[in-house]
């Protein structure tokens, strides 16, 4: 514990200030609970997670550096990023600038010319969710939780890319070649790659039952197919909702806004289908946290949800 700091820059990326409002206000709300500060990052950029990879690569990079270099102005180390996409496209970012010398130079190179603040220095980038177990842990959960989530039973869905990004290089290569010791390793602080456990270790503290979910805990929600193949799309969703109901689950728990976006969407069109074993509501884990911390449903923002996980909740005396 303790080896990420207290205080970092926080990227919100694109949907934490717009359909993923609820996804913000909850976020802000557990890392204050929890003793962690969040240095908003002033005039960030979209990281390029799904738009612009597939169309320069040098693109995508320089849109994340230029995000680690408003960090860096504003006196930070280290950025955590809420989104599954976010949090991939940066760590993705920072093991190239640190890995190969002429990435970091020809980036830099850009940032000047366009008027940026060149890198001195790469900023480590995390998830939120692996900021808040390394931070303040299950144990700091169960000391803040004033309303214990007991009966409510939870399938933690992690989503494709949380888990990866898997190795980074500790040595920075850019003076010239890659050094011994700027192999790729292991980030020491990153959940488990096959069997993810971080969420469900904290909604555990607060009193939450994790249900079976494997394999579908990494499965693709389907989000990035949702404009080219809706069909895709849905046969994911609707595999992952099953599962999870056909398993006991109350609710499902998310940590990237548009894994949430794409289980409630497809949800309600499974559900107006009559597709059987669908009807299992998503919360973000900051809502249920800052539920257990003793905020309100309103405070939380739960009524922002689409697939509405109050009758739940409130049944089980939680709202």
């Amino acid at each position: 514990m303790g080896v990420i700091g207290k205080r970092v820059a926080y990227y919100p990326g694109c949907s934490l200030e717009g359909a993923a409002r609820a996804y913000d206000v909850s976020t802000r709300i557990v890392a204050r609970e929890l003793g962690l500060e969040l240095d908003y990052l002033e005039d960030y950029n979209c990281c390029g997670a799904m738009e612009s990879k597939n169309i320069t690569f040098m693109g995508t990079l320089l849109l994340n550096a230029r995000n680690m270099s408003l960090a860096r102005k504003q006196g930070h180390d280290v950025i955590v990023a809420p989104c599954n996409g976010c949090s991939f496209s940066l760590q993705r970012t920072e093991y190239f600038l640190q890995t190969d010398g002429k990435v970091f130079e020809r980036v830099n190179a850009l940032l000047k010319e366009g008027g940026v603040d060149p890198l001195d220095k790469i900023p480590e980038t995390y998830h939120i969710l692996e900021w808040f177990y390394h931070e303040a842990g299950p144990q700091k959960v169960k000391e803040k939780t004033k309303r214990p989530l007991r009966g409510l039973k939870v399938a933690n869905y992690y989503g494709c890319l949380y888990t990866r990004p898997h190795f980074y290089a500790k040595t920075y290569a850019h003076a010239g070649g890659q050094s011994e010791e700027a192999r790729p390793r292991r980030r020491e602080t990153a959940d488990d790659d096959e069997h993810p456990y971080y969420m469900n270790a904290l909604l555990e503290a607060a009193g939450a039952t994790s249900v079976e979910f494997e394999p579908m805990h990494t499965q693709c929600c389907g989000g990035p197919h949702s404009l080219s193949d809706e069909q895709v799309s849905e046969k994911f969703v609707m595999m992952i909702l099953q599962t999870a109901k056909r398993n006991g689950a109350d609710i499902i728990a998310t940590e990237c806004p548009l894994c949430h976006a794409s289980l409630e969407m497809y949800r309600h069109r499974l559900m107006m289908k009559g597709v059987p074993d669908v009807d299992v509501p998503a919360a973000y884990f900051t809502q249920l946290l800052g539920l257990a911390f003793g905020y309100s449903a309103n405070d939380v923002k739960l009524k922002d949800n689409l697939s509405d996980p109050l009758p739940v909740l409130k049944r089980l005396g939680l709202a």
